[in-house]
């Protein structure tokens, strides 16, 4: 595709001739390479945005995530301490129970 461009500052066109030459290339392959250059960086720009929003909501997600497992937790100790008093045991008798019928051991996944 062809651009045509008009009035331009002669000392911007002395410059670019500048670069031209001491590019060895013509002022319109230079010109070419400088505009192709900028859609791309365009490009790469608009997809930097793309991953940020991403991870923004990837972040939120893992936080959400987060919470629902805190809450988890405390859920479920509290479900421990109210089944250990139904039961009339100790709770920290629970976890040698455990150990012992399951085979796993409770303080390393503490």
């Amino acid at each position: 595709m062809d651009i045509l461009l008009r009035r331009i500052d002669a000392s911007a066109m002395k410059i670019i001739d500048e670069k031209a030459k001491n590019n060895r290339m013509t002022r319109n392959e230079l010109l070419k390479h400088h505009i192709e250059d900028l859609a791309q960086f365009n490009g790469v720009k608009r997809a930097e945005k793309e991953l940020d929003s991403t991870l923004s909501r990837v972040g939120d997600a893992l936080e959400i995530t987060y919470n629902r497992l805190d809450q988890l937790e405390k859920q479920s100790m509290k479900m421990h301490l109210l089944l250990a008093t139904v039961l009339d045991i100790d709770p920290g008798e629970t976890d040698d129970y455990l150990e012992n019928m399951f085979n796993i051991n409770m303080k390393e996944m503490n």
